[in-house]
């Protein structure tokens, strides 16, 4: 895409960005009909934007609000394709690492569809004899989407628009993983700080529930119209 060492220029970078959203969004459309073709563009656009977050942090912002939802489309469409598939989950780790960016990935439910994808992406694949390189892909890429996972299911992140409904069903997707790639002590680690994270999400869920139990201005008022009238009639006896 460009020399080793050279940077683009910012005015570069915004149009690298912008072209490659525009491709990869109308490519990522379920109405491509050129499947060969579509398969080489998502490629091809998910390097380029791949190469221009590595470049600059200053281009993440503009990435994220252009392409982040075509690239949880990507993903969805492209699991068979190592390449582009790693692409796409580099990128979002990348993202998910600060406020502003991680917060557009999680708006679409970008944490449950990655989620999503552990099981589809690494289940079947322990045990089979493939090639080595492509067995690379899958461990890299493994690596990159627990990190992404780390990021997004940070507990201490504070958003009041995040609602982690799936919190039981995401549990057993990444303990599954663990256990799949129980001999990788890196996504080991991984793998149990995105659980442990999970778990922290769930107790804050649960204490918070009750607090606002036990704070509600009807909590200690008894409803029942029959037993609020016997009362005003023992005060008035």
């Amino acid at each position: 895409m460009h020399s080793a060492g050279a940077s683009f220029n910012p005015v570069e970078s915004a149009q690298l960005t912008q072209l490659a959203a525009e491709v990869m969004r109308h490519c990522a459309q379920s109405s491509y009909h050129d499947l060969e073709e579509r398969a080489r563009f998502l490629q091809t656009g998910s390097t380029w934007l791949r190469e221009l977050a590595i470049d600059n942090m200053s281009n993440w912002s503009r990435i994220s609000l252009l392409t982040t939802e075509t690239i949880l489309k990507t993903m969805a469409h492209r699991q068979d394709d190592p390449t582009t598939f790693g692409n796409c989950i580099h990128i979002l780790c990348l993202l998910s690492s600060t406020e502003e960016t991680g917060g557009r990935i999680r708006d679409p439910g970008g944490v449950d569809k990655i989620m999503n994808f552990l099981p589809k992406q690494f289940s079947d694949i322990r045990g089979e004899a493939i090639p080595l390189h492509t067995r690379t892909l899958h461990n890299s890429t493994l690596c990159f989407t627990l990190r992404t996972l780390r990021h997004l299911t940070d507990p201490d992140y504070d958003d009041p628009h995040d609602s982690r409904t799936n919190t039981g069903t995401n549990l057993k997707r990444v303990f599954d993983t663990l256990q799949a790639w129980m001999a990788d002590e890196t996504s080991q680690g991984l793998t149990l700080q995105v659980l442990y994270n999970l778990i922290r999400e769930s107790d804050k869920t649960r204490d918070q529930a009750q607090q606002d139990s036990s704070t509600h201005p009807d909590a200690g008022t008894d409803i029942d119209p029959n037993r609020n009238e016997m009362r005003e009639d023992l005060e008035g006896d």
